[in-house]
């Protein structure tokens, strides 16, 4: 007889993979702990961390705590105090039942646990290492649960493998912990990162004050209140005015009874609500509160519990569309899409139709000496010197070495219509100006034109963006960005590349903040090639920015001193042509 191919797995196998399913990163362990300390009635929740959460992790609460027969069960797989029977399932209240979280993690690390309930004199204490108990005793501590880990995943060196940069783990840390903190604001939270406090809420209860301890006080007055009661679904939060966007869904929140969920179909709805009101590709902050009967709900469709099902979703989406909407139809939401101030500097080359003088930068210090030959047409629109100055023959729009197109138009303030003798050409003109920007920033090397500032720019950013920027304070100085912290979420801006605005200056920063928070290593090369198309781009003329005729001249003779006049640094093409034969041809003559 053939020996059983089927075996039954033993009991530290099986656990390491729950935790592969339960403990992805650091995040996921915090997560994880963070949930427990609120079951427990937690009113103050401390976690510190080091190296991004692989070496050290504790969770510290001031709940319910265990006593001594609890903490021993605890630790062993599918032990809960959550639910009883399968049928519990329909209608769990609390973040945690499953009974995975700490043996799980106790399988992948260094683990301790102290816990004392209020009524024990003494508290509890366990030592697990690998899944197994090596010490457990008496100790001395306060009321509530403490849960330490050290050496993450030290036993499974392949998961330890696909985890990213300490600042990246930290990052996922940080985000999680401040959704906690939004879908709890009756608790205090408090993250301490490498021995440095970096997240802090005074668990008062309002969440317009989490959101401030979070994203900066000047929160408060960039967010809305939204208020919906319908059938059997309440919803409350806030939403940010439309002007305040992110490059990710980074500062959105959602949660129904209290878990917080990742849905697609809640974030379609709130951006369908905004759509309309959008002046720009981005994300607005929400932080959404649903509340519906357990009983609709299966939440118990993954490991993490970090998605659910509804038994009614058009009904969610209904429900969510519409207490977002009316919201934003709120008079002093829909009348604040005002554009943002237009600046002008001397190196900077966006094509302004005004002729205003700068009133916020002093004049702009070059790190390079030779300023590029264009630069003189650009300084040209504001004296109104006319086109023969700077070396154009405006009969036939000729330099001396070279033959232009002459411009004939502009179609939707977006494409330039010109001329030559060899056919029609259309040119892209927010396209044909990034090549250009683009071009002359590389031609200046390791060098980047910079403008003083007057009058420094203050700008907030959350903790986590903070921590990003103060660890890369010298590649933002070689970017040209002087950046000086003066507060707990502020920022100084004294210095800033030429060519981007300073109404610009803070979604440049988010730019080059989510290229550092990928968690892959960037070369310098590649960062200084991502920093050129971005603030080429930035600092290009804009789709439907309307030009004059001399404008328009002056933008194609540009383009064509360039290394690639016909496409632009992401690679999409500028110039389309017409040639004699294809006009022919539209018109039926060939």
């Amino acid at each position: 007889m053939n020996s059983p191919i089927i075996k039954i797995l033993d009991e530290n196998t099986a656990n390491k993979i729950a935790a592969g399913e339960v403990v992805e990163r650091p995040a996921s362990a915090v997560k994880e702990l963070v949930e427990n300390s609120l079951d427990a009635y937690s009113h103050k929740i401390e976690v510190a961390i080091d190296d991004g959460g692989v070496s050290f992790i504790r969770v510290s609460d001031d709940g319910v705590g265990m006593n001594p027969q609890d903490a021993r069960m605890a630790i062993l797989r599918h032990a809960t105090s959550k639910i009883s029977s399968a049928e519990d399932l329909y209608s769990v209240h609390s973040l945690g039942f499953r009974g995975e979280a700490l043996p799980s993690i106790a399988s992948v690390s260094r683990f301790s646990l102290t816990t004392r309930l209020h009524t024990e004199q003494l508290a509890t204490y366990l030592e697990v290492l690998g899944g197994e108990i090596t010490d457990i005793r008496e100790a001395g501590a306060g009321v509530g649960t403490t849960v330490t880990i050290t050496d993450l995943f030290y036993n499974t060196p392949a998961r330890r493998k696909f985890l990213k940069t300490p600042t990246t783990e930290s990052g996922y840390i940080h985000d999680i912990l401040g959704k906690l903190a939004l879908s709890h604001p009756e608790v205090a939270f408090k993250l301490i990162n490498n021995q440095k406090l970096v997240l802090s809420t005074n668990g008062n209860g309002n969440l317009l004050d989490a959101l401030a301890s979070l994203y900066g006080p000047k929160i408060c007055s960039e967010v809305f209140p939204v208020v919906f009661d319908g059938d059997e679904i309440s919803i409350s939060g806030y939403v940010a005015k439309p002007t305040l966007l992110k490059s990710s869904r980074q500062w959105q929140t959602f949660t129904v009874n209290g878990r917080i969920i990742n849905s697609r179909l809640i974030a379609k709805a709130l951006d369908n609500a905004y759509h309309s009101l959008l002046p720009k590709a981005g994300y607005p902050l929400a932080m959404l509160k649903i509340t519906v009967p357990a009983e609709t709900i299966d939440v118990n469709v993954h490991p993490q519990k970090n998605e659910l099902k509804f038994r009614d979703e058009s009904k969610i989406f209904k429900a969510v569309y519409r207490a977002v909407a009316d919201t934003l139809s709120s008079p002093e939401i829909t009348q604040i899409a005002t554009p943002a101030p237009v600046f002008q500097g001397q190196s900077t080359y966006k094509y302004q139709t005004d002729h205003s003088s700068p009133s916020s930068t002093a004049p702009v210090r070059l790190w390079h000496e030779d300023p590029l030959p264009f630069a003189a047409v650009r300084e040209s629109f504001r004296q109104e010197e006319t086109l023969s100055a700077v070396g154009y023959d405006t009969a036939t729009g000729a330099s001396a070495d070279n033959v232009f197109l002459q411009a004939l138009g502009q179609v939707e303030n977006c494409y330039i219509i010109a001329g030559g003798s060899d056919g029609l050409y259309i040119i892209d003109q927010h396209a044909a100006h990034e090549r250009i920007i683009y071009d002359r920033l590389s031609q200046a090397g390791d060098l980047i034109p910079v403008q003083q500032l007057l009058i420094p720019l203050l700008l907030d950013f959350d903790s986590r963006e903070i921590i990003i920027i103060e660890q890369n304070l010298d590649l933002f100085s070689q970017l040209g960005f002087l950046l000086e912290p003066i507060g707990p979420n502020t920022m100084r801006i004294g210095e800033m590349p030429a060519d981007i605005q300073p109404a610009e200056a803070q979604e440049f920063i988010y730019d080059i903040l989510k290229l550092l928070q990928t968690g892959s290593e960037i070369s310098p090369t590649t960062l200084r090639h991502a920093y050129l198309q971005t603030a080429a781009c930035r600092g290009a003329i804009k789709a439907g920015d309307p030009l004059n005729m001399r404008q328009l001249q002056a933008l194609i003779q540009e383009l064509f001193t360039t290394t690639l006049p016909y496409t632009c640094p992401h690679g999409r093409p500028i110039i389309i042509k017409f040639g004699a034969d294809d006009l022919a041809k539209m018109f039926k003559r060939s």
